[in-house]
């Protein structure tokens, strides 16, 4: 009898690691492509996220008369009939309360007819939330920028802070759905505030309870000292004051000596329009504010305990004297060279901006001025006069490497003369 034979195929064990191999190789290339394709789709959500937010912004200002919103009454520096002079931004916002405030007839207090400042979505009584109409204390929620010293400064010693890192204010926020959370004012990239914030998010635009403003049955939502979470995006701190504050120095001139604080001056929070700028395609309008692009370290930033105001230290939980996040607090847009922050430019496109790249069209600049050999004299694209930073810049005490760009937050000539960079991106 015939036995018929079967013959079975198999992997020998070279076969399979030679195909377990080849599998490996194939991952091995296609996730760097992934992971680029998937970093691409979260920028080209931050350039539409910024798109939008720039669009409500210049709504707001084809509502206003050509002027952005700033949260400070423009006359606030000289008063409506030029009787302020020379008060301190806290002082001028308590003669403000003074003129605007009344009381009913029972005697008790009544609401602002005109209230100044950062307003969540959500009020109480109709009041915003943001100026102590007790103390005033609340500078840095209604001037654009707190400095380190001179009469614009936060009683609190939140210097470097102020209204341009809420363009998620409510005035903003009417035209987007009157939602300060909607979450177009935040990059898919800023990770640390984004986990913070999904209860904010799922309160269809509630304000979040934070270590400032109290807690909620005991507890806060977001363990930062403020009353509404910054956006990811920040407005130009040149551009929502009077130009003159940043003027360019002249030659051989000490950029101390060209910055003038806007208090001291009558108008000195009166913006200058969109329409008198004179390098729209290199001036920021909004921008991120924190390192999202190319990030190399943790998302924490290390350097916090370096910088000259202690309320950024990673404190921890339940610590409402510093600005982190459960004990985290990210790293500035100029931490680093590597860092491409993406803005909308003055005229309305929107790009990333190389901090390297702009760092080098400062030391042009300079080098055309004849600058560089005194850091005292300095004269490039962003201002070393500015009261309190000087050649610090905005936090450069705290960066990651050796970068020293503060562009955006300190352009020297402000909106009218400013530029962030040299050439359109």
């Amino acid at each position: 009898m015939n036995h018929a034979t079967t013959n079975r195929s198999a992997f020998t064990l070279i076969e399979l690691l030679v195909v377990i191999t080849i599998i490996a190789l194939l991952v091995g290339i296609l996730l760097p492509a992934i992971n680029r394709a998937r970093d691409n789709a979260l920028v080209g959500q931050s350039k539409s996220n910024i798109r939008n937010v720039r669009v409500a912004a210049d709504m707001y200002i084809n509502d206003h008369n050509g002027r952005g919103w700033t949260g400070c009454p423009p006359i606030l520096s000289n008063g409506p009939t030029g009787e302020w002079t020379d008060l301190s931004a806290q002082n001028a916002l308590i003669a403000w309360r003074n003129r605007y405030w009344y009381q009913d007839q029972s005697g008790m207090g009544g609401k602002m007819t005109i209230p100044p400042g950062v307003q969540p979505c959500e009020t109480t009584m109709g009041r915003q939330w943001f100026v102590d109409l007790e103390s005033c204390r609340e500078v840095d929620q209604v001037v654009p920028y707190c400095f380190g010293e001179g009469l614009t400064t936060s009683p609190r010693g939140f210097a470097r802070q102020g209204t341009y890192r809420f363009p998620n204010t409510r005035h903003i926020a009417e035209y987007m759905e009157d939602k300060c959370y909607n979450k177009v004012f935040w990059s898919p990239k800023d990770r640390v505030i984004t986990r913070e914030i999904q209860s904010c998010w799922d309160a269809d635009g509630a304000t979040c309870a934070t270590t400032l403003n109290g807690a909620v049955d005991g507890e806060f939502e977001v363990d930062i000292p403020m009353l509404m979470v910054p956006s990811s995006y920040s407005f130009s701190p040149p551009n929502m004051v009077n130009s003159y504050c940043y003027r360019k120095p002249n030659p051989s001139q000490d950029p101390k000596d060209a910055f003038t604080d806007p208090m001291s001056i009558p108008g000195g929070f009166r913006q200058n329009t969109v329409a008198q700028c004179r390098f729209a395609t290199q001036k920021t309008y909004l921008m991120e504010i924190h390192w999202l692009q190319n990030l190399t370290t943790g998302e924490c930033g290390a350097n916090w305990g370096d910088a000259q105001y202690p309320y950024h230290y990673p404190a921890g939980d339940d610590n409402s004297s510093t600005w982190s996040y459960d004990g985290c607090y990210p790293h500035y847009f100029n931490a680093s060279w590597r860092s491409a922050p993406i803005a909308a430019f003055v005229d309305g496109h929107i790009d990333q901006v190389s901090a390297e790249d702009a760092e080098k069209a400062d030391y042009v600049v300079a080098t055309q001025n004849d600058s560089t050999g005194n850091v005292d004299q300095y004269n490039g694209l962003w201002h070393r006069g500015v009261a309190g930073d000087l050649e610090n810049g905005f936090f450069v005490e705290s960066r990651s490497d050796w970068a020293q760009w503060s562009g955006h937050t300190h352009t020297t000539g402000g909106m009218t003369e400013g530029r962030d960079v040299l050439m359109d991106f």
